[in-house]
């Protein structure tokens, strides 16, 4: 007997009632239906246990519900935009389909939607039956020529992880606006390493871009897509800037605003 898809139900403020009446409708719609309350995320602590949830293979939808107010708060808009880079990241790795992000808002218009969110849905009407529906269309996963990975767990705090998708690049560097990285390394993608060899690290760098102000770290090794470069940050980032390591004046660098 095959298992019913699943969908993560989230809720932005604490309504008991709506919880039970959402996820009662989306359960008789034919899904199991797992719902929790997000009201902050202001550090990795906080967002670990929402990664590990939204990452899980069988979770099919991702469902977000909410006053227009808590979407436009910066630290849930921003800890929502690191889980959906999280949750895309793993999915291209698992060469799977894309996961289906609704945003349900009430009360009032959306803010501008960073770009891990920007292919979400935003439904105002039949919330239940548009969820269904979009768990069995998952569509397809966009891909860029980097990769981005998330990484939040209790104790190691927020690590980002990044690197080519297909040409090697020669040196590496990462930025952080609203933080700023206080370790990093080189290694196997997919495992923070606990030992490497930097080539020529930098740290302490001073960036601006897209009208943001950034602190980047950065190293002289070289990347293939079998390696990454993983940044520990000391919190959350309104926005980030990675890619390879600008020759002279020259960058090539990706701005990535989450809030």
């Amino acid at each position: 007997m095959s298992r019913r898809p699943s969908l993560l139900l989230t809720l932005l403020e604490e309504n008991e009632a709506l919880a039970r009446s959402l996820g009662g409708e989306i359960s008789r719609l034919g899904a199991d239906c797992q719902a929790h309350f997000l009201t902050g995320i202001t550090d990795a602590q906080a967002l670990a246990p929402l990664l590990t949830e939204v990452c899980r293979p069988d979770c099919g939808a991702w469902l977000i519900v909410g006053n227009a107010q808590s979407f436009a708060r910066k630290d849930i808009l921003r800890g929502l935009a690191l889980t959906a880079l999280a949750v895309q990241h793993t999915r291209r790795q698992e060469a799977g389909r894309a996961l289906p992000i609704l945003l349900a808002p009430s009360g009032g218009e959306l803010p501008p939607l960073p770009l891990p969110l920007a292919d979400a849905d935003v439904v105002t009407k039949n919330i239940g039956a548009r969820a269904i529906a979009r768990l069995h269309t998952p569509g397809t996963l966009a891909a860029p020529p980097y990769r981005l990975a998330v990484h939040a767990r209790p104790g190691l705090g927020l690590w980002l992880e990044c690197g080519p998708a297909h040409d090697p690049w020669e040196g590496v560097l990462l930025g952080a606006c609203g933080c700023a990285p206080d370790a990093h390394g080189v290694g196997q993608a997919g495992t923070i390493p606990q030992r490497c060899t930097l080539h020529h690290p930098l740290r302490g760098l001073r960036l601006t871009a897209a009208e943001r102000e950034f602190t980047a770290w950065g190293t002289g090794n070289r990347l293939t897509p079998a390696d990454s470069y993983f940044v520990r940050l000391d919190g959350l980032p309104d926005a980030l800037v990675f890619g390879p390591l600008p020759d002279g004046d020259a960058a090539d660098l990706f701005v990535l605003p989450l809030c």
